[in-house]
């Protein structure tokens, strides 16, 4: 794996099957991404994280996080695979495995190893899920989706509080000096 926690998450630019221009970047700065690779469009695994996430979609929207598939799968293949099973995410095709390959996650067939990762809204990965298991996944990304804005809602109301009582920096001596009584 290419990819650790704390670093910025290299851009993907390309088309969901529908032919909607997918820009990752975009995404930052307003919303939290989970980009979750898969190994095969219509697998039993693949199928079962899919519809778990898709269910789980709305949940996701509302922690202001954006929820993408990808594999090494054509365009075609994802919406067939889409439509059979009425999945409500965008999936991305890395057909060639260049972004896989830049990232480390292929395995030596060239298929993804199945890896989910948490992107904060500033870019950088937050959580990495390596060599997941399907079955109950979506439920513990969404509780760490879910963890992640929490510290980011405390930490913007920290800051709100801080700033309707911050004041500006004086010296100590010189506060004291101008209400002082004996300065005629």
């Amino acid at each position: 794996m290419n990819i650790k926690t704390n670093q910025k998450l290299p851009n993907f630019i390309g088309k969901t099957f529908d032919g909607q221009q997918f820009d990752l970047s975009k995404y930052a700065g307003e919303n939290n991404i989970v980009l979750y690779f898969y190994p095969k469009d219509d697998t039993p695994g693949c199928t079962v994280e899919g519809v778990d996430f898709s269910q789980l979609n709305k949940d996701f929207a509302k922690s202001h996080t954006k929820v993408i598939g990808m594999s090494r799968d054509d365009l075609a293949s994802h919406e067939r695979f889409c439509h059979k099973n009425n999945l409500l995410i965008p999936l991305l095709s890395d057909e060639d495995g260049s972004y896989g390959q830049k990232l480390g996650l292929l395995k030596e067939s060239g298929s993804y190893i199945r890896t989910t990762l948490l992107v904060g809204r500033d870019g950088e990965i937050k959580h990495i899920w390596a060599e997941v298991k399907a079955n109950g996944h979506a439920q513990k990304v969404l509780g760490k989706v879910k963890e992640l804005e929490n510290m980011a809602q405390k930490k913007l109301s920290l800051g709100k509080d801080l700033g309707s009582t911050r004041r500006s920096y004086t010296k100590p001596g010189q506060r004291a000096a101008s209400k002082s009584r004996f300065n005629h």
